[in-house]
């Protein structure tokens, strides 16, 4: 007799859960051995004796969420396979879950096939990854609006936007790039001018946005 792949699902929304219960107890050759509403409750099913194939987990999840659940259960549970389950189509979170180690990456609206193909080729030692995902990490990122702008500074118009953003008086940048306090004062307007931001407020805000700082 074929021993039944069991399944551990971890979902915070209980309706869902119960969905995705239904769903995989009408899929052959699988069994449920535990359900959590979270990631914390997950861990403690491992802890306390639970030993699934597989874990479905939601990504998002109050008090531990699939990701941060995903990397005690590679470190601690050796031969657990995850598979993240989210509505989320986010090309960096699925890039940070295959950086986390899970096994398989599904959005919630696949199907019953595809949710058991999913599972047993991720319980056999593979992975899988839906078609929809596969689209979202080839997906272009968005372009940044202000990438444009950046570009017009010049290196040391840079310079003097990330030292203005960390604080520094224009005497503190003048010694430190061994220029006047004035000419300090003349590049800051006119990066001002060219970014189109209201003052060094605006400068500090675009530098964190634009991650100079």
């Amino acid at each position: 007799m074929e021993q039944k792949i069991k399944i551990l699902l971890a979902d915070d929304h209980h309706l869902v859960r119960k969905g995705f219960r239904a769903l995989l107890e009408e899929l052959d050759g699988v069994e449920i051995v535990g359900e959590a509403a979270n990631g914390k409750e997950a861990i403690t099913l491992l802890r306390n004796g639970a030993r699934p194939n597989v874990a479905l987990l939601d990504y998002e999840m109050p008090v531990m969420n699939g990701l941060e659940a995903t990397v005690e259960i590679k470190r601690d549970y050796f031969g657990v396979k995850v598979i993240m389950l989210t509505m989320l189509q986010s090309k960096e979170l699925v890039q940070e879950a295959v950086e986390k180690g899970v096994n398989g990456f599904l959005f919630k609206n696949t199907s019953l096939e595809e949710l058991s193909e999913a599972i047993r080729r991720v319980a056999a030692g593979g992975t899988y990854f839906s078609s929809e995902v596969t689209i979202t990490l080839l997906s272009k990122p968005a372009p940044n609006p202000e990438a444009t702008l950046l570009n017009l500074l010049s290196e040391r118009e840079t310079e003097i936007l990330i030292l203005v953003a960390r604080g520094l008086s224009s005497a503190e940048i003048g010694r430190q790039l061994f220029i006047s306090p004035r000419t300090v004062d003349t590049h800051r307007n006119n990066i001002i001018h060219k970014l189109e931001v209201p003052g060094i407020a605006g400068l500090v805000q675009f530098a964190v946005r634009n991650k100079l700082v």
